[in-house]
């Protein structure tokens, strides 16, 4: 049962810290950008940077990547300094 409890946490975790990371990259891409379309005039009308639609899926693929990159990084040394196993 402990262990049963000790994968489920660390699992919740993971998930919890996954979602955040890329949430964070989703807001920061929509913050700045915009896709060009019917709702915005194919950017003429939009008060944001108006970019095609394969460039804000790029953007937002390499937004998430960096991010969630940096996370799991900051994550694994911060669980390891937690456990004992990095002195500092």
């Amino acid at each position: 049962m402990v262990k049963f409890l000790k994968f489920f946490a660390s699992e919740a975790l993971n998930l919890s810290v996954g979602y955040l990371a890329g949430l964070s990259a989703s807001m920061l891409v929509s913050r700045f950008f915009v896709k060009k379309g019917i709702a915005n005039l194919w950017g003429l009308t939009a008060k944001k940077e108006a970019i095609q639609k394969g460039d804000y899926e790029t953007l937002m693929f390499v937004a998430s990547y960096l991010i969630g990159l940096v996370v799991m990084v900051s994550v694994n040394y911060g669980m390891k300094r937690w456990r004992g196993q990095v002195k500092g």
